[in-house]
């Protein structure tokens, strides 16, 4: 039989070991910049993270929350791009991703078959269940680690005068 719950909390695991391993060797400085032009730079990729795991893993189904949700209109699904002195320090915002990355592993390491199944809390068309919106981060979430790791590449790449 395959475990839906095992699986969702590898892949949640997973993407945040990843994730920790290059915010990890990220400055201040580097965590904003876009190599090119309209990219996301490392500060708001993180930021949504936050916003992510803990809406679609933990608010959804449940209605509660653990993130600081005066963040969501810097880092929701409906977040613009704003200019860099408008977001909070890079300091709390890796901070608060490890906070909310290990409320969300551990919320999941005690979910039952019969609590993904339930209806979610949030009534939303696309996540009827804790299944449907789990499912979805673990898709979002390697979807922002390629992000990430495309632009941590960029971001070892020499910067060169004439650009």
């Amino acid at each position: 039989m395959f475990d839906t719950n095992a699986y969702f909390r590898t892949e949640i695991e997973n993407v945040g070991r990843h994730w920790r391993e290059i915010i990890d060797a990220l400055d201040a400085p580097l965590v904003l910049r876009r190599p090119i032009p309209e990219m996301n730079h490392a500060l708001w990729l993180t930021g949504h993270m936050i916003w992510a795991e803990d809406y679609l893993l933990y608010e959804v189904p449940t209605g509660n929350h653990t993130r600081r949700t005066e963040w969501d209109g810097w880092f929701d699904h409906t977040s613009e791009r704003l200019p860099d002195a408008v977001y909070p320090p890079w300091a709390e915002v890796r901070a608060e991703y490890y906070h909310v990355h290990e409320h969300a592993v551990k919320f999941l390491s005690h979910q039952t078959v019969n609590a993904l199944t339930r209806p979610s809390a949030l009534n939303r068309q696309w996540f009827p269940t804790a299944n449907h919106s789990i499912a979805h981060q673990v898709t979002h979430g390697h979807y922002h680690l390629g992000q990430l790791v495309y632009l941590q590449k960029l971001l070892k790449a020499p910067v060169h005068a004439d650009k």
